[in-house]
């Protein structure tokens, strides 16, 4: 009996197992995901802040030029011969409050592979290549219309994605920005000009970085096919400088565009 006593106290209960696996999967964070709830979110509050009588002087001066132009208008009916472009419609800035800090709402890499329309066999390269580098499962995406021009028929495997959020989210970036980044030879940064308007960001890497990870060191001379990848980041920002800080305050470099100098200055 009293073996059996100790065997009972000395070997934890599968519910016991059970518990402290669930309480340790919620409590865990990231490095970067604690720097940003602890340090950065605070900062970007701050930084991002717009007191509400310039807010007010900003709103009144927009609606003062909207009107300005639409009076200038001619009202004429718009030359077919030129291309117009397609206005984007924008979602409003939402006022500055102390829960309104720029955040990262999803991370999706996805791989096109297009020697998968003449082997349908090539994309399971692709499929492997994001779980070992995700940790994830990846999604396969097949084709949904017919391109004559390039063989390809409706139903075809030709991608693959996977969509991180959360901790895995942070733990990519945290990967990305301090291992995958650095041991490239010639990688400035992301330039200015990047984004979509809304505060979304796109980047894209040949073959060769994905082999930088430090999951795919070990395994790259197994994949007989490896193609680049593209990282699209959408954050909680609704304009491209709130993101742009957001992601600047994580560590991601930006490349910013010098003027060259003028020759009067010059010696």
């Amino acid at each position: 009996m009293l073996r059996t006593l100790a065997r009972r106290f000395a070997a934890p209960s599968q519910t016991g197992r059970r518990t402290f696996a669930c309480s340790a999967a919620q409590g865990y964070q990231s490095r970067l995901a604690q720097f940003y709830h602890n340090t950065l979110r605070d900062d970007l509050t701050i930084l991002t802040y717009e007191p509400p009588a310039v807010r007010a002087q900003r709103e009144e001066a927009n609606a003062a030029r909207i009107q300005a132009s639409k009076g200038a208008s001619s009202g004429s009916a718009p030359n077919p011969n030129r291309k117009h472009r397609i206005k984007v419609k924008q979602a409003k800035t939402p006022k500055s409050t102390a829960h309104s800090a720029p955040c990262l709402k999803s991370v999706v890499v996805h791989i096109r592979c297009r020697e998968a329309i003449n082997d349908k066999n090539h994309i399971l390269s692709a499929l492997t290549a994001l779980q070992v580098i995700t940790g994830k499962r990846a999604e396969l995406i097949k084709a949904k219309t017919d391109v004559a021009t390039w063989k390809l028929r409706k139903g075809m495997p030709i991608a693959a994605k996977v969509e991180l959020k959360g901790e895995e989210m942070f733990e990519f970036l945290d990967k990305l920005i301090e291992i995958v980044l650095p041991r490239m030879k010639e990688y400035g940064g992301l330039r200015m000009s990047t984004g979509d308007g809304n505060g979304n960001f796109t980047m894209g890497f040949d073959e060769s970085v994905i082999g930088l990870f430090p999951e795919m060191e070990m395994a790259y001379d197994m994949f007989p096919l490896v193609n680049g990848f593209i990282v699209n980041i959408a954050t909680s920002a609704t304009r491209n400088p709130p993101g742009r800080l957001l992601l600047s305050g994580l560590g991601l470099p930006f490349l910013h565009e010098r003027k060259p100098e003028s020759e009067d200055y010059m010696l």
